[in-house]
């Protein structure tokens, strides 16, 4: 997608979401915007095919990476669970949402321009654009 890696930020984000804007349309998924208390999770019903994200809540991550993560565990997750983001835990299936949602990312941020190998040197801008820093062992796993 980005032939000049460093574009401003706000249009990067902004450029990216709205791709992923149109996956999820795509893929028939809704996502719910509320503005909630800071403690309250971003969620995911596999059954319902809606994430809902709390506009308010107190993380480090992008808006895009939390909807990426969440859009994986409704695209690879369990048939009928509902899922809290918690990108830190331990669990198999929140680290499969994390590898997924990186990919995701990755594939829309980095497009057809970039070899695998372009793709590892820029790393670090891409972990910088999304605030990926506390799972930067997962983006160089998916890179």
């Amino acid at each position: 997608m980005y032939q000049d890696l460093y574009e401003a930020n706000d249009k990067a984000i902004q450029d990216v979401s709205e791709v992923l804007n149109d996956k999820i349309a795509e893929l028939k998924i809704t996502v719910v915007r509320i503005p909630s208390d800071i403690s309250n999770a971003d969620m995911s019903n596999i059954k319902k095919r809606v994430i809902i994200l709390n506009l308010n809540f107190e993380t480090t991550f992008s808006i895009p990476f939390r909807i990426a993560h969440e859009m994986s565990h409704i695209l690879y997750g369990s048939s009928s669970k509902t899922y809290t983001f918690s990108p830190l835990s331990k669990k198999t299936e929140e680290i499969e949402a994390n590898l997924h949602g990186i990919q995701i990312l990755a594939d829309i941020f980095f497009g057809d321009y970039y070899s695998t190998t372009q793709r590892w040197e820029y790393r670090y801008r891409f972990i910088e654009l999304f605030d990926l820093q506390p799972i930067t062992h997962l983006v160089e796993k998916c890179l």
